[in-house]
């Protein structure tokens, strides 16, 4: 053999590239509209105002409303994963499962990637008319869920709302209503005040002052991790090119090294002006 089949190694991380129960799922996917790596996103316009009963004592035209989408144009991101080293990958080839062992560790590794990148996209750092802000210190949890609900239920959101918990506020759920939490861990399709449930234990970083940290900041005293709810229609996820590269015999290392890049891009689907976001810290 004179090198590896790449469509055979290829499929391993294109089949499946976040586990299915990963709150990633939770968006809306782009891909379709993923061209030559690039996503074609139309941000909407704001929507027209409607007048009751305008013709009545008033001959003036209809006023107008540009209602316009905004054409965004986005390159996908490349995420590589580091060179793995084996001994004989044409030998690995023909092993399914010593092959899928080799594929799941860089699948894993990038969807562990995503996940973060996703969960620090979605989770907002504002406090404004279309996104909220709770900080809760040593009060209710329960009680900062339900704010969120009615928050997102003054905007009369339309969509499917999720919240992605952080491991220590289930804890604190299950300290204040414990039947509540009993509710939540027995049935994966329960929600919680309206909110689909999902648990993460690498969401955002925010600060004692409520400022959320950097992508990939380190945690430093008093800092800590958010819980975050967003609306699915509201955030997007999308694949592109996925590429194995593969060196094999190398005289150097006296073995085969392997690595993937998968383009990808996981964001907001109101780039310029985000919507119906949370968070609680």
């Amino acid at each position: 053999m004179a090198g590896l089949q790449k469509e055979v190694w290829v499929s391993g991380i294109k089949e499946n590239p976040i586990p299915d129960h990963s709150f990633v799922y939770a968006s809306t996917d782009m891909s379709e509209y993923v061209e030559n790596n690039k996503l074609h996103l139309n941000e909407a316009g704001i929507e027209p105002d409607v007048y009751e009963d305008y013709f009545s004592g008033n001959e003036d035209p209809l006023p107008f409303a540009n209602i316009d989408d905004i054409p965004n144009e986005v390159l996908l991101k490349t995420y590589s994963t580091a060179q793995t080293r084996h001994r004989d990958l044409q030998e690995i080839e023909l092993s399914y499962n010593k092959r899928e062992s080799v594929q799941r560790r860089h699948r894993t590794s990038l969807a562990k990637n995503l996940g973060k990148r996703a969960a620090f996209a979605w989770a907002t750092g504002v406090d404004d008319a279309f996104n909220k802000l709770i900080g809760v210190g040593n009060d209710s949890i329960i009680d900062a869920v339900i704010d969120l609900e009615a928050f997102f239920g003054s905007l009369d959101v339309d969509g499917t709302m999720n919240i992605c918990l952080d491991p220590k506020h289930m804890a604190r759920i299950r300290k204040e209503d414990y039947k509540l939490y009993k509710e939540i861990k027995s049935d994966k399709g329960a929600d919680l005040f309206g909110f689909k449930i999902y648990g993460y234990s690498k969401n955002p970083l925010f600060t004692a002052a409520g400022v959320k940290k950097p992508y990939g900041a380190t945690q430093d005293a008093g800092d800590v991790r958010c819980s975050f709810a967003w609306v699915t229609e509201e955030v997007f996820r999308c694949f592109g090119d996925t590429e194995m590269y593969e060196n094999l015999r190398d005289s150097g290392i006296q073995a085969d090294t392997l690595s993937y890049a998968q383009r990808a891009l996981v964001g907001k689907i109101r780039a310029n002006s985000p919507k119906y976001l949370g968070a609680i810290i």
